[in-house]
């Protein structure tokens, strides 16, 4: 990813200046034209430090801006009482310029289309639909509740790794120790005493020798393979080789497929309710998703739409998403409730990521406690059948 330092134009003409996150030129270009902004030039920018900004201060940011906005508080003040109040040293600074730039003029949906790095693509996009239909309040409500969902379900997703990782990496260390410490000091006992080691201890010393003398690649291969993935990934082909190959096992299929609909569902329901165009909110639905199988799959709806066919067929007719969606998103728009209907399903699809990954866990917990069972009995056995085979003691 890079920054593109961009000048565009509106459907009104106005120019429109600023810098974006982007892979490419032409996926600048996409993403202003998605905004309905045409660019008129687009340079990469050589070095632009992103600018971190943890996501509870924002989601707090949303809230509070809401919460002043419906007590009656003009926008810019209420940008001047936030700054004022912001722990964060970057934050306060982006809410610092947001207010200048409000005080100055703009609108508030310009001004955060420039810090699209802290605030994300859909923060403007929802904010100038709220600013037409002058219900910005509620609007930036549901914004902040959108991203903190979000980030619940990311958070989730992670932790739901957690204990297993934390059990593997113990069971990792136990092994480690056994194999150096535990076997070769049994070992000596065998030398020390003129006796033959068996061949089962002896593979268990063997390999205790080579993870002392040797063990230290594998921490390399295993960083080496980490960044290895996440730089490749950022090369097209490699992660359209990556994201085919996820499709190929049935759990991974239904993890991916299930996760993303909920990431689209509901970023796609949020926009529409918050009054942002269909095809303005399609645009920056599929954004959100990260497997291109997928995004490919739904590069078609687009026109679909446009054409005049309903969302509910074109779901119906595509084997790759489950049958739920479109018989749903059918009844959804036959109530005239769309938006409230992808939002239905995004919560429906977090339930399901949810169930699968604790039948998963419960799964490999005991399948990790086993397995490292079943190698320490094997120690042990060696042990105690090296131990009742000594004979012929020579002192």
């Amino acid at each position: 990813m890079g920054f593109f330092q961009y000048q565009a134009r509106d459907l009104a003409g106005a120019t429109h200046k600023g810098v974006l996150e982007a892979v490419s030129e032409a996926e600048a270009a996409r993403k202003l034209k998605s905004g309905r902004l045409y660019p008129v030039s687009i340079k990469a920018v050589k070095s632009r430090s992103r600018r971190k900004v943890p996501q509870e201060h924002v989601i707090r940011f949303f809230y509070d801006l809401s919460d002043l906005l419906e007590a009656g508080l003009p926008v810019d003040r209420a940008l001047a009482l936030i700054s004022t109040n912001q722990s964060h040293k970057v934050f306060r600074q982006v809410v610092k310029d947001l207010f200048e730039e409000v005080q100055g003029g703009s609108d508030l949906s310009e001004s955060l289309g420039k810090y699209r790095d802290v605030f994300g693509d859909l923060a403007d996009h929802m904010v100038r639909a709220g600013e037409a239909s002058a219900t910005l309040a509620p609007i930036l409500n549901r914004f902040a509740r959108y991203l903190e969902q979000r980030k619940a379900f990311r958070q989730t997703l992670i932790s739901s790794m957690i204990y297993p990782g934390i059990l593997l990496f113990t069971s990792l260390i136990s092994l480690v120790v056994l194999l150096v410490y535990v076997i070769p000091n049994f070992a000596q006992i065998f030398q020390d005493l003129n006796q033959e080691v068996p061949l089962l201890t002896e593979i268990l010393l063997q390999t205790g020798i080579f993870v002392e003398n040797y063990g230290w690649i594998f921490p390399i291969l295993l960083g080496i393979a980490f960044f290895g993935v996440k730089f490749s990934h950022r090369n097209p082909k490699v992660r359209g080789t990556l994201d085919r190959l996820l499709f190929r096992l049935p759990v991974t299929r239904f993890l991916v497929v299930h996760s993303e609909l909920t990431r689209f569902c509901r970023t796609l329901g949020t926009m529409m309710q918050s009054g942002v165009p269909m095809l303005k909110s399609l645009s920056l639905a599929q954004e959100v998703l990260m497997n291109t199988v997928l995004r490919n799959s739904l590069s078609t709806l687009h026109r679909e739409i446009k054409a005049g066919h309903s969302m509910s067929n074109f779901f119906r007719t595509q084997s790759i998403f489950p049958p739920r969606m479109g018989t749903m998103l059918r009844i959804a728009e036959e109530q005239g409730n769309l938006a409230s209907g992808l939002l239905g399903l995004a919560e429906y699809f977090e339930r399901e990521v949810h169930r699968t990954i604790q039948r998963l866990m419960t799964f490999l917990e005991p399948a990790v406690i086993l397995f490292t069972g079943t190698i320490i009995a094997i120690m042990v056995i060696s042990m105690f059948t090296a131990i009742f085979g000594i004979h012929d003691i020579q002192f």
